[in-house]
């Protein structure tokens, strides 16, 4: 059986949200946009539509009538009735909720856009409920933590993945290239997917289709390489583009949908936040190792080998149409493997909990993916065929993907990418060591949020049994913990410390020559300016020392 996990859109919500509904209008090109109201909703639409004119150069039109053919998005602002009445619409859509009444009738996000301006909806407990809702529709229930979620001024939340998941999720590629109008892909892995066999299994799915592989993908995205492949690309005539892999084959997949889609030649030119439009190349993820989460986030992390540094690309057209959660597709992946990519998946939801940039949506998928690691990351090294464990770890990393490519992360990744760019050291095994040890500096700022997390880690009734003073010490001691009992299942190849992120020959792949190098180029890593607390040039090499 595979379930669906259902594309969030962008939930837009705060202040000053419909000036940001008209800069995501233009990122989609949108020309000739209307709003439909109807007569109980007029007074309000009248206002949402004057706000939102004076952001628009080409203008809006309001009507309570059918929108005209030529019109090219449908701004739908009268309640439920309006929403259910152009449900079934082709036409790219929005939904600005004008009150909170019209919160109690959201099921489920029925658009591209879904706009809660604090103009028009501010009571607190009516919209901590939504946010619940909200969450809960998009994971088919699965997502949701308990107690009081803190609502900041303003944020967005993005993500235009439809998800499936399941022992068999293969078995739906078939039918999402055929409905994409896709004839002619090209697939995206590398040599150890190929080694391993698992690209029978794909293979077997696309049975009798024209597709071609490219194979030659290095474990750290590579922009070079990116560019090669998107001249692959064009000069084969193929049209949709299939990633099969771990975080860099993925990475890998989002350089080319952005190349090829725009027509650019060298990647590099497009690094940098929210300049991406709209991309059309049908982009398929499938992920076999349950860590990055990139199948599903609006981030891309690739190598500028020129410069000996990583990039970061950040747009919500980055996220694939469709991603496949399947479970036979980890099962081969070796301990170790396993358990710094779930140590990844945590480092993403503790600093999506924990960083500046949290919201109520990305909490609530954090929150969840804790629970999914903490009870199925021990037991699946010990069970590697259990596809239960394996499908729940899976449904972790996408979650956590979730959380931080909407919240952000901080100084657990602004240091891992520096290391992996100097000292080509596996992301995850940076992940797994400089988690508690980032949680120990920021540890002034974010003493409460670490307390809170505990129930999700250890479960409500051992946490309740940690005075409360405690806990936060307790979060980052189990995670100390969890590192050490990984580290014995997997015969020493899980990392405590840096000296234990060992090279092919056995040796050490990160130095203490390496340290000042490392703490320059993290100055300049995007995610820098989400951590709670400052970091300067002493403040990473003391942490550096620390893990070492």
């Amino acid at each position: 059986m595979t379930d669906i996990l259902k594309p969030a859109g962008t939930l837009l919500f705060g202040r000053a949200m419909l000036a940001q509904l008209a800069h995501e209008m233009d990122l989609l090109g949108v020309r000739n946009p209307v709003m439909i109201t109807d007569k109980k909703h007029l007074k309000r639409a009248r206002k949402a539509a004057s706000m939102l004119a004076s952001e628009l150069s080409g203008g809006l039109k309001l009507t309570v009538a059918s929108p005209s053919p030529d019109a090219d998005f449908l701004i739908l602002a009268g309640g439920k009735k309006v929403a259910d009445e152009y449900a079934a619409e082709p036409r790219l859509r929005a939904r600005i909720i004008l009150g909170e009444a019209e919160l109690g009738d959201f099921i489920e996000p029925e658009t591209e856009l879904t706009v809660l301006d604090s103009v028009f909806v501010r009571d607190g407990e009516a919209i901590r409920l939504f946010m619940k809702k909200f969450a809960s529709s998009i994971t088919s229930g699965l997502a949701g933590c308990p107690g009081r979620l803190s609502i900041p001024k303003a944020f967005s939340y993005s993500c235009g993945t439809t998800m499936f998941a399941g022992d068999d999720a293969l078995s739906e590629l078939p039918r999402l290239l055929a409905e994409s109008g896709s004839l002619r892909p090209l697939v995206l892995t590398d040599k150890g997917i190929i080694a391993v066999g698992l690209f029978k299994t794909l293979s077997l799915a696309l049975d009798g289709v024209d597709f071609e592989v490219f194979d030659n993908i290095p474990p750290d995205s590579d922009s070079r390489v990116v560019n090669e492949i998107s001249r692959i690309y064009t000069e084969g005539n193929r049209d949709s583009i299939i990633a099969m892999g771990g975080g860099s084959v993925l990475d890998t997949g989002k350089g080319v949908f952005l190349n090829v889609s725009l027509g650019v030649d060298d990647l590099t030119t497009l690094a940098g936040s929210n300049r991406i439009p709209k991309l059309k190349t049908p982009f398929i993820a499938i992920p076999t190792t349950s860590g990055t989460g990139s199948e599903v986030t609006k981030v891309a992390v690739i190598s500028d080998t020129e410069r000996h540094r990583k990039i970061l690309y950040v747009s919500s057209h980055l996220q694939p149409a469709f991603s496949i959660l399947d479970s036979r597709l980890t099962a081969s992946l070796p301990p170790h493997l396993t358990s710094i990519t779930g140590m990844d998946a945590l480092s993403h939801a503790v600093e999506a909990y924990t960083c500046l940039g949290k919201n109520p949506v990305s909490d609530q998928m954090a929150w969840t993916a804790i629970t999914l690691i903490r009870d199925n990351l021990i037991p699946v090294i010990s069970d590697p065929g259990n596809l239960k464990l394996r499908l729940n770890l899976a449904l972790a990393s996408n979650m956590a993907g979730q959380a931080f490519s909407n919240s952000m992360v901080g100084m657990v990744h602004t240091i891992g990418h520096s290391v992996g760019a100097v000292c080509h050291a596996p992301h995850g095994s940076c992940m797994s060591v400089f988690l508690p040890f980032a949680l120990e500096y920021n540890y002034p700022e974010i003493q409460p949020l670490l307390a809170e997390l505990l129930t999700a880690f250890v479960g409500e009734k051992q946490a309740a049994s940690v005075p409360k003073k405690d806990r936060a010490n307790e979060m980052i001691d189990c995670i100390r913990r969890m590192n050490r009992e990984l580290k014995q299942l997997t015969g020493g190849r899980h990392p405590e410390s840096l000296r234990d992120i060992l090279g092919r020959d056995g040796e050490p792949l990160i130095r203490e020559s390496h340290f000042l190098t490392i703490a320059e180029k993290s100055l300049g890593d995007a995610s820098i300016i989400y951590n709670p607390v400052e970091l300067r040039i002493p403040d990473i090499l003391k942490v550096l020392a620390d893990s070492y």
